[in-house]
């Protein structure tokens, strides 16, 4: 059996982006929707079900919240972070569907080698409804790789990152006719349209983000608390790629999607994001982040690229051994791509995530995430479960799980800190 396999889909053009940021490492994931690029996408975070807002610290406050780099311990004032996952949404198995479909067809090949005509019959009828089955199906991935040094002082807190983001948007489109229903579609007909790769076309559109960030951030007294702002100006280079195959032989590779016609520069955002944060008490923190301060949009053929500003708010209650959060977004965010065959995509997360600490040696997070957008299907408001370890090791090693029965993802990170 053939498998569609979900590992190499992307491998091509993600090293093309990440050989502009860090010319090393690969990371590989199947494109299929083009969501919005994720707030925070990093070990820690993803372990505590993506909560992050108000508990980041100096190493991660770059994605999760600028105000957050004045949270740092006592006798830390460097921090040095890298890392890499990936994150898949399959709300609808549209995977299944295409691993059921190359199934039938090798039935269909083997009934025809051994002059089966009822199994070469009922394979074509298998393959027919499983394309009926692929329409209007999406699925979403997102890929990131990321670097950032964190440095505070007395005053000020400074961080310098870089983040590439792959983000991709797939349908299967020009599907074949269905056997005996549609007129002029018998056996013949469905099985040549069936087996031609002009039919059944896995048709995917992405984005390419490479994002390079200066944050800083300062505290002061406020109401005898500690109140921190944070300003990350950013500017993200941008590109677009396009691809098409036949789910007949999706697990060729997507070598083409490196072709130059198919990849496109779109420019530059300069924009920044916002972040403050207040500690209500000697345990409870407020934050609050806002993306993109300044929107635009990007004209990709006959599709708008939209970077809309975006808000999330989070609270968390934290100890020697115990953190606990909870982050909401105050905005709905659509997907990047004005595709009307993505506007099921749309996000409004509420976050929930804990963390248990040994001592500072190692570290025990869990954590779940509700997607609460309106106008999405019941799968897509599935809740999503994660889990992750840290250890200290003389350096930080940051391991996490997101797990659904329509979604998987996961990521690891390196960390130092003194």
């Amino acid at each position: 059996m053939r498998m569609f396999i979900l590992t190499d889909e992307i491998q091509r053009p993600i090293m093309k982006l990440h050989n502009k940021i860090l010319s090393a490492a690969a990371m590989t994931l199947m494109s299929h929707s083009v969501t919005a690029v994720p707030f925070t996408f990093e070990g820690r975070s993803l372990g505590m079900g993506g909560v992050a807002v108000a508990t980041a610290d100096l190493a991660t406050a770059a994605w999760a919240n600028p105000a957050m780099l004045t949270n740092q311990r006592p006798d830390d004032h460097f921090s040095l972070l890298i890392g890499a996952g990936a994150y898949l949404r399959d709300n609808n198995d549209l995977v299944t569907d295409v691993e059921n479909f190359q199934s039938a067809d090798d039935r269909r090949v083997a009934a025809q080698d051994a002059g089966d005509v009822v199994g070469e019959a009922q394979a074509i009828f298998d393959m027919s409804s499983t394309v009926r089955n692929l329409e209007g199906k999406v699925i979403a991935p997102e890929a990131s790789i990321l670097a950032a040094m964190g440095m505070s002082t007395d005053f000020l807190s400074y961080a310098i990152s870089i983040r590439a983001d792959a983000i991709a948007g797939g349908i299967v489109t020009d599907t074949s006719c269905q056997v005996l229903v549609d007129p002029g579609c018998d056996l013949a007909e469905a099985e040549r349209q069936l087996t031609s790769t002009d039919y059944n076309i896995l048709t995917i559109e992405g984005v390419l983000a490479t994002e390079f960030g200066f944050s800083i951030a300062g505290d002061f007294q406020l109401l005898d608390r500690k109140f921190s702002i944070g300003i990350k100006p950013k500017l993200v280079d941008l590109q677009s790629f396009s691809y098409r195959e036949s789910i007949l032989t999706a697990s060729a590779g997507f070598d083409n999607i490196t072709k130059e016609d198919t990849t496109q520069d779109l420019g530059t955002l300069t924009t920044a994001d916002l972040g403050l944060a207040y500690d209500i008490s000697e345990s409870f923190r407020l934050g609050l982040n806002v993306r993109n301060l300044i929107s635009d949009e990007f004209k990709i053929q006959e599709q708008t690229l939209n970077f809309d500003t975006e808000a999330r708010l989070g609270a968390a209650y934290h100890s020697n051994f115990m953190t606990i959060g909870v982050d909401y977004d105050l905005t709905e965010n659509k997907p990047l791509l004005s595709n009307p065959d993505f506007t099921g995509l749309k996000t409004q997360y509420l976050l929930l995530g804990a963390e248990f600490n040994a001592f500072d040696y190692a570290q025990l997070r869990v954590g779940a995430r509700k997607n609460l957008a309106s106008g999405i299907s019941d799968l897509a408001k599935d809740t999503a479960y994660t889990a992750g370890i840290g250890f200290w090791l003389g350096f930080n090693l940051d391991i996490a799980e997101n797990f659904t029965d329509n979604s998987i993802g996961g990521f690891l990170h390196k960390g130092f800190r003194f």
